[in-house]
């Protein structure tokens, strides 16, 4: 497992190294990724999706109050999301979906506060659409 993490963490970092439209267009796959899977992350759909529209707004520029670690933290499992082969392929009807709702609720409850204050910047900006 430690050998995935660190794998992801390299792509993460690769990522977000990258042009703005790639990172755009990785952002649009997690977005179609969460509307396929509502049934299975209901729970975190709301969070899942302000992580989204906290990675466009950094990636805009105009949210900076988020480390770079936090950063390849999200896109690191957001690239673990959004990928059908993860360690439970994600074809496997429900278990599939296990690993996924785990990634991505841990992700969630570590990032608790960074969240709280992105809601709250983005409350305070009028810039949630």
């Amino acid at each position: 497992m430690q050998k995935i993490l660190d794998n992801l963490y390299r792509q993460a970092e690769r990522l977000i190294s990258s042009e703005k439209s790639v990172i755009s267009r990785f952002l649009d796959e997690v977005f179609l990724k969460i509307g396929e899977s509502t049934e299975y992350f209901y729970k975190f759909q709301d969070n899942l999706i302000a992580l989204v529209r906290m990675m466009r707004a950094w990636l805009k520029g105009d949210y900076k109050n988020i480390s770079t670690k936090s950063i390849i933290a999200v896109v690191a499992a957001l690239l673990y999301f959004v990928n059908p082969l993860d360690l439970i392929p994600d074809f496997i009807p429900i278990i599939g979906q296990i690993d996924d709702v785990f990634i991505v609720g841990y992700l969630i409850k570590t990032l608790n506060k960074e969240l709280e204050r992105f809601m709250a910047w983005e409350k305070e900006n009028n810039t949630q659409k």
